[in-house]
C-alpha cells in the first residue's frame, strides 16, 4: 500500500465505507473494544454512525512492508445522546478528540489486523 492508498483509505473510512480495505477475517483492536472479521468491524461502525460521526486525520504516517504506524487524530461529534462509545456517557453536541498511535498489518492489499492505542484524549 502506498501513502496514496492510505490516504485514500482514511477519506473513504471518513465517507462511512468500512469494508473495502479488509480481509474477510480481520481484525481490529480499539482502546474500548475489539472485533473479529469484516462485517462485524462494518456493522460497528454503521451502529456508531448514529449516535457519533467520526473524522479521522493524518499527522504522521510510516509504511514498510506489510506494516503502517499512523499518528492519527479521530474528531468523535455527538449527534445524539449515548453512553456506548468511547467508554463515557456523551450528550449531543459533545465533541471528543483523541490522538491515536495505529499499527495496521497488510495482507495484500487490505488489513489482516488493526491495533490502536490512545495517547492522548480530551
Amino acid at each position: 500500500m502506498t501513502i496514496n492508498e492510505f490516504l485514500e483509505y482514511i477519506d473513504d473510512f471518513n465517507g462511512r465505507q468500512y469494508d473495502r480495505y479488509y480481509t474477510d477475517d480481520v481484525v481490529v483492536q480499539l482502546p474500548s473494544v475489539q472485533l473479529r472479521g469484516r462485517q462485524n468491524v462494518k456493522d460497528f461502525y454503521i451502529r456508531m454512525g448514529e449516535f457519533i460521526h467520526e473524522t479521522v486525520r493524518v499527522r504522521k504516517v510510516l509504511i514498510e512492508g506489510d506494516a503502517i504506524i499512523a499518528n492519527l487524530w479521530s474528531d468523535f461529534y455527538c449527534v445524539q445522546d449515548t453512553s456506548d462509545y468511547l467508554e463515557r456517557t456523551l450528550a449531543k453536541g459533545d465533541l471528543v478528540r483523541e490522538e491515536l498511535l495505529v499499527l495496521y498489518t497488510l495482507e495484500g492489499t487490505k488489513f489482516s489486523q488493526i491495533r490502536a492505542a490512545r495517547l492522548r484524549a480530551s
